[in-house]
């Protein structure tokens, strides 16, 4: 797996590009099934994003009622929190193109014992999502923040590897999220990562690197499936051309 990289001039051309990539790839996911599914990610990036698919033309060429939504990870807040990944998907996308509600598969980041809400979200993927012994998505979407951190997995942290969704203590956070691990991450078929702005070029520059950097992000390499990171100019000023 060689990953790909596109890089945009400008935020809003990325914004459009990645609209474009997740219609086309859902689109190909769904001819070959009846169903299709792909893992959501929070953060500021994605809400524009899922803003552009909910309306013309990219709402029209899906059909979302055969698509299973999942999270890559979640804070530990109630649904309607303001700082809820899930809360925020719902009201820019999933509220505004009819996605059915058992279609619909939240992580409870709300729940007073997180480690049973990470188990029962496992049991939940591997219900709907196939694949043996790991299942394969057909599309997670990634962020990156400016430390190298994606989904909850943060520098310094410790989850376990072999689990497909945890808890993870970050210190830095003073709080626990759940997460998607790279075991769960790396089998999907496609992974693509999206991001934006000047203070993630350093990040990036070493997650790009080969061999990579040891941050998570560069740890999301998926073994039989694509990786491509659609970026924008401020992102790339540090990569060599």
């Amino acid at each position: 797996m060689t990953p790909q990289l596109e890089i945009y001039p400008t935020a809003e051309a990325l914004y459009g590009a990645a609209a474009g990539r997740i219609v086309s790839t859902l689109e190909e996911a769904l001819a070959r099934a009846p169903a299709a599914s792909i893992a959501l990610t929070g953060g500021k990036t994605p809400e524009p994003i899922y803003g552009m698919l909910a309306g013309a033309p990219y709402r029209d060429r899906l059909a979302w009622h055969r698509i299973d939504f999942f999270w890559g990870d979640e804070r530990p807040v109630g649904p309607e929190s303001p700082e809820s990944n899930f809360g925020m998907a719902r009201r820019s996308l999933l509220d505004r193109v009819a996605a059915p509600e058992e279609r619909i598969h939240r992580i409870e980041g709300e729940s007073a014992d997180l480690e049973d809400a990470a188990r029962r979200y496992e049991a939940e993927v591997r219900r709907v999502v196939a694949g043996t012994p790991v299942p394969r998505f057909d599309l997670v979407l990634l962020g990156m923040g400016d430390d190298g951190h994606t989904a909850s997995l943060f520098p310094g942290t410790a989850w376990d590897g072999a689990r497909l969704v945890t808890p993870n203590f970050v210190p830095k956070l003073g709080a626990t999220r759940i997460t998607m691990t790279p075991r769960l991450v790396n089998a999907a078929r496609a992974v693509l990562f999206i991001v934006s702005g000047a203070s993630k070029a350093e990040a990036l520059e070493r997650v790009l690197h080969d061999p990579p950097d040891d941050l998570p992000a560069a740890q999301i390499r998926p073994h039989d499936g694509s990786l491509l990171w659609l970026i924008d100019r401020a992102a790339a000023s540090r990569l060599s051309s």
